[in-house]
């Protein structure tokens, strides 16, 4: 549906620009709607995006106006002033906001970030003073700057706000623990309390755990605010730790007196080790205290148990005393399947 509208979008934006130019000076016939094969309209748009002829292109008076930058990098790159994409978003800018606007303008950095990622990240001073086209100009070249540049992206969404801002960060969250710790870490531990968004400290406590030390990690776990984000970093850990070192992790595990922490760091004992020791695991869950910890453990092991295999696991499991109903339910669920 959204290709729908995006044409849809592109088909009036561009015709809202040529309407807007001076009576005096008509539009081409290069820029009127045309046919295709099958009689049915074209968006202009398109055609303006994929003709290798820049004669066709949109008008650059824009570039002119006295309320766009008339100085900076689209100035001074002849690249980005010859290339049509960019010729295309200054007619588009002069419009009145609008989502037609909007769609149009997402699309085009969209298209264009994934043709030339810097020349287009060079047009963000003609959107950065209005905030709807730069939140159209994030929206288009986020998916890029994700696959290319993942740290930049986490830079940009410590500053600007735009739909799937959100969702972006945490994708570059993800990759930057993969690639610079220090950085993940930074970046994390200085979030709001609010929006340590819990996975994510599991991912970057695990790869501390991995690639540095248990000093770090816990340090690192112990330092934030959430007591969810702070749980799953020690899951991570555990997690990581219990791949390496089972005998050793489960000791630690023992030396816990915080029940919450303890119940995370045995959630991330029974990832690593359901499959291998389901006896051990059946004991590590049957110690966790009720909450949505021991919950959503449950729910794990009724997704990794849900084979002829582990049958018999799942109906000891169902068999514990202190399981509430609903945990029963789960169990009863996949053991009828």
């Amino acid at each position: 549906m959204r290709g729908f509208h995006t044409i849809i979008a592109f088909t009036i934006a561009v015709s809202a620009v040529s309407c807007s130019q001076p009576d005096t000076e008509p539009p081409s016939a290069d820029n009127r709607e045309t046919n295709s094969s099958n009689g049915d309209p074209t968006s202009p748009f398109a055609d303006l995006i994929s003709s290798p002829d820049d004669n066709t292109l949109a008008t650059t008076l824009a570039m002119a106006e006295p309320n766009l930058e008339t100085t900076g990098p689209v100035h001074e790159s002849p690249g980005v002033v010859d290339n049509r994409e960019a010729r295309v978003a200054l007619d588009l800018l002069k419009m009145e906001n609008s989502e037609a606007k909007s769609l149009a303008l997402t699309e085009l950095f969209e298209r264009w970030s994934k043709d030339d990622l810097n020349a287009a990240m060079e047009f963000l001073p003609y959107v950065e003073k209005d905030i709807e086209t730069k939140r159209a100009f994030f929206r288009g070249v986020a998916t890029e700057l994700l696959e290319q540049d993942p740290e930049r992206l986490l830079d940009i969404t410590r500053e600007h706000w735009w739909q799937g801002q959100w969702e972006a960060t945490i994708k570059a969250m993800t990759k930057v623990a993969d690639s610079n710790l220090d950085l993940a870490v930074d970046f994390y531990t200085n979030t709001v309390k609010g929006k340590q968004y819990p996975p994510t400290a599991g991912k970057i406590a695990g790869n501390l755990m991995k690639e540095r030390s248990l000093e770090e990690a816990e340090a690192f776990a112990l330092s934030l605010e959430r007591p969810e984000s702070r749980g799953m970093a020690v899951q991570g850990i555990l997690s990581r730790w219990t791949a390496q070192d089972p005998v050793a992790a489960s000791t630690y595990v023992e030396g816990i007196s915080d029940p919450m922490l303890r119940d995370y760091a045995i959630r991330g004992m029974i990832q690593q080790a359901a499959g291998v020791s389901p006896l051990e695991t059946l004991a590590w869950a049957k110690s966790m205290q009720e909450g949505a910890v021991r919950m959503n453990t449950v729910k794990f092991l009724a997704r990794r148990w849900n084979s002829p295999d582990h049958r018999k696991n799942l109906e000891d499991l169902s068999t514990f005393r202190g399981l509430s109903n609903q945990e029963r339910e789960i169990i009863q669920e996949t053991l009828g399947n």
